[in-house]
């Protein structure tokens, strides 16, 4: 019996989002946001890629469009995020998802509109044959904290995200896109930011101290001595960033006195790494090697330099915004 593969039309959508819930066994309210207009604003019919065995689709792809941006001169590139790469285990080793995986390549090629293609995967093995390379993410970077100090009453201004979001996402999106890295996601519209980037930060019981109502830093969660780290930050400026990196520091070692080593998704955006050991401790860097990236349409020049700011870490792609 011959297998068919297609885009996923609209009545057949649900067939794609109880697939995944088999395969990723995710909590409930997790795949549905891929195809409502208020999570997903930028999706299109066809995004979504299918095969069918025996009339029951069994491997599907997802190409979740977002949009990096360009710091030095505000451009953003269309990029096709490649997510829910899944079949069914009794169908797997049969080539369905590599040959959907083609299908999405072919379809970003021909749209003329995708300018480059991301992924996150533990099978890099799986994607590298079809064109996308690793790129080795600065990712965490674990500091041994000198001089923690008293945070006085600081730690009651520490809110939950659930608190926040509700009065100032408006608030949030607005700092994050201000003074941004080299390159990183956009999160316009509010109603994307809130379920995607709200739903990650709610999930993981997320606490963020917002300073001045022109920088914040997130804790991730915070109840756990083993995972608890500081997973994002937006500064303006040098100053900024050290008093928001300070005040994570101070307010996971009153929870857990324990902690001497601090750990942070990436590094500092207006510190080098000798001025953070300097500043602050010995620095470790780990290797984050779970991201690919693939060239769609772009110049060899901005291309490189794309790279070269992930893998210097002046560019991020930060927990909350993963796809």
């Amino acid at each position: 019996m011959s297998v068919i593969y297609r885009p996923v039309e609209k009545h057949e959508q649900q067939q794609a989002i109880d697939l995944w819930y088999a395969v990723f066994k995710t909590q409930p309210g997790y795949f549905e946001r891929y195809f409502t207009e208020e999570a997903s604003p930028f999706y299109q019919q066809g995004d979504t890629l299918g095969a069918w065995f025996d009339e029951k689709l069994v491997s599907a792809v997802h190409i979740r469009r977002l949009y990096i941006r360009s710091r030095d001169d505000n451009t953003e590139y269309l990029c096709g995020a490649i997510a829910n790469v899944a079949t069914l285990e009794e169908h797997r080793r049969h080539g369905y998802s590599r040959e959907l995986l083609r299908m999405a390549i072919e379809k970003m090629e021909q749209s003329k509109q995708f300018d480059i293609s991301v992924l996150g995967t533990g099978r890099p093995k799986h994607y590298a044959v079809l064109g996308w390379e690793p790129i080795s993410l600065p990712s965490p970077i674990s500091v041994q904290w000198n001089h923690f100090s008293s945070s006085g009453d600081n730690h009651q201004h520490w809110c939950s995200i659930n608190n926040l979001l509700s009065s100032n996402c408006q608030l949030l999106l607005d700092i994050h896109s201000t003074k941004p890295r080299t390159y990183q996601f956009n999160r316009s519209p509010v109603n994307m930011f809130e379920h995607w980037v709200g739903w990650n930060w709610r999930k993981e019981n997320t606490i963020i101290y917002l300073l001045s109502e022109q920088s914040y830093v997130v804790i991730t969660h915070p109840d756990n001595v083993e995972n608890i780290y500081v997973s994002e930050w937006r500064a303006s400026n040098a100053d900024m960033e050290k008093k928001l990196l300070k005040l994570a520091a101070n307010e996971i070692h009153r929870r857990h006195p324990q902690i001497k080593t601090i750990r942070f998704h990436t590094v500092p955006q207006y510190m080098s790494l000798e001025e953070l050991d300097q500043w602050a401790g010995v620095v470790t860097v780990s290797k984050n090697d779970h991201t690919m990236i693939r060239n769609i349409r772009l110049s060899q020049q901005i291309l490189d330099k794309i790279k070269d700011a992930y893998l210097s870490g002046h560019a991020t792609f930060w927990q909350g915004d993963y796809f």
